[in-house]
């Protein structure tokens, strides 16, 4: 038996919902600012009509989520992998290329490069499919005991334009080499298998999410099927259950 699955709308915490859970979140213990954060940042993602929430009360939230896991410690297991950028807030002493891209979707994956050398490879896609822009940051994580035990060292080792032109013609990606130099440093300050917050050598902070996770699937998923996995709002409830009209659980 085939059953459809309820708009996200309808089975999901709202965006403004979660405003208000934002409000609460970690005064009494009963709402988890972690959780708060990133079912908003992932539900921001699909709602794309929805107010969002003013900075101020995301840094709260983002502080709130910080101060759960104090000191952090670095574990390569935990960030190994994809992340995709959700949110984040850049100074005055971001680099022009930062302040320039900020507004296009951008992935930041720790993997091992062409050259089995470990990285942070930061994607930055300019155009939806033929142009992005590539900077690999190899990292090195502070001694054991270090009074930042979070912190990576960093130093660009390479980064490139990726065009794609002819894809249909099955023509390869046009790589172009570009002057990006620089060493700084990267602090992780919240990591779960969920979300990832970092703040940067030149103040900038950043949260991003678990790319499974911003797809209308995942979010009516953890909605539907998890009601743990969000806090409760408007007098307890948490989520609409749509009885009958679960959705499948996301690949």
């Amino acid at each position: 038996v085939c059953v459809q699955a309820p708009p996200v709308e309808e089975c999901a915490l709202t965006v403004e919902a979660i405003s208000g859970a934002a409000a609460s979140a970690g005064a009494d213990g009963s709402v988890d600012a972690a959780t708060t954060l990133w079912r908003y940042l992932q539900l921001k993602n699909i709602l794309l009509s929805a107010t969002p929430l003013k900075d101020e009360t995301v840094l709260s939230l983002i502080m709130k989520a910080e101060a759960q896991v104090v000191p952090l410690e670095f574990d390569e297991r935990a960030v190994w992998g994809d992340w995709q950028l959700c949110w984040q807030l850049n100074t005055a002493d971001a680099t022009r290329s930062q302040k320039a891209l900020s507004s296009r979707p951008q992935f930041s994956n720790f993997m091992v490069d062409e050259d089995g050398t470990k990285v942070f490879r930061n994607i930055a896609h300019v155009t939806r499919s033929r142009l992005r822009i590539v900077a690999d940051v190899a990292y090195t994580p502070l001694a054991a005991g270090s009074e930042t035990p979070g912190r990576l060292a960093s130093v660009i080792s390479g980064a490139h334009a990726e065009l794609r032109l002819g894809r249909r013609f099955g023509l390869p990606r046009l790589r172009i080499p570009l002057p990006l130099k620089g060493e700084g440093w990267l602090d992780l300050t919240y990591v779960s298998d969920k979300m990832r917050i970092t703040r940067g050598n030149r103040g900038g902070l950043f949260v991003h999410l678990r790319p499974h996770l911003l797809s209308e699937s995942a979010a009516l998923f953890h909605a539907c099927y998890s009601p743990e996995a969000h806090p409760p709002v408007g007098g307890g409830a948490g989520v609409h259950r749509m009885a009958g009209r679960w959705p499948p659980p996301p690949a």
